[in-house]
């Protein structure tokens, strides 16, 4: 008797650790997006919610007291940086704009320690941004951090060792947060080309492994290229 009662208990207990697990599965992905997305309102509505304030005060409107006011004042916030975006645009685009824009480039590029701030985080943004330019071309497999131990990594560029020898750029990403990583320079003989596409990659670093596709091909680009020829 005793033992059928442990028994229910058991499977009791399995049963709530099951369905919780199962709520905890559904919940936290709304509950992350939720967060990501209240930080990008309040992000880019914030920046113009100021300037929106000093209107109103302007004009004797009295300032938001309540948290439903500055939803609606960071609202408005957001969209008029996005019409703000649109025109910028706009006039970049002409004659008269890119003008402009080209001589406060030249300034802030001839300033010094802001020159290579600002050119640093141009390059990264156009790379990441712009249309057709993939910045990860292809998702190979490294030895990292030691001989033997295989890691993913994305094959970002190449570049000219003592112009004799060509290297690619291998970034290798960490977990739990694959936005950060190392930057690593190999022969292309050093890694393997694998079957996984970007997203598959990603999606495997995010869930941290759970998520691994069944089969993961691989194959040396060199020896490919040697029989093709």
């Amino acid at each position: 008797m005793e033992d059928n009662k442990h028994g229910v208990f058991t499977q009791f207990k399995k049963d709530i650790r099951k369905r919780m697990l199962t709520g905890l599965l559904l919940i936290l992905p709304v509950y992350v997006t939720f967060f990501v997305v209240k930080f990008l309102f309040s992000f880019v509505g914030g920046t113009l919610a100021p300037v929106i304030k000093r209107v109103l005060q302007f004009y004797g409107v009295a300032l938001p007291k309540t948290s439903l006011d500055e939803f609606i004042i960071t609202f408005f916030g957001l969209i008029l940086t996005f019409i703000a975006l649109y025109f910028i645009g706009i006039f970049a685009a002409n004659f008269v704009g890119k003008a402009i824009i080209n001589y406060f480039e030249n300034l802030l590029t001839k300033t010094p320690v802001i020159k290579s701030i600002y050119s640093s985080v141009k390059q990264i943004i156009h790379a990441v941004s712009l249309p057709g330019k993939q910045s990860f071309k292809r998702v190979v497999l490294v030895d990292f951090p030691k001989e033997g131990v295989k890691s993913i990594g994305f094959v970002t560029g190449d570049i000219n060792y003592n112009d004799e020898k060509k290297l690619i750029c291998v970034f290798i990403p960490t977990i739990p947060n694959p936005t950060t990583g190392f930057l690593i320079y190999l022969p292309e003989n050093a890694v393997t080309d694998t079957n996984l596409t970007i997203e598959v990659a990603f999606k495997t670093l995010f869930s941290a492994g759970v998520l691994t596709p069944k089969d993961l091909l691989t194959s040396y680009k060199i020896e490919q290229t040697h029989i093709s020829h």
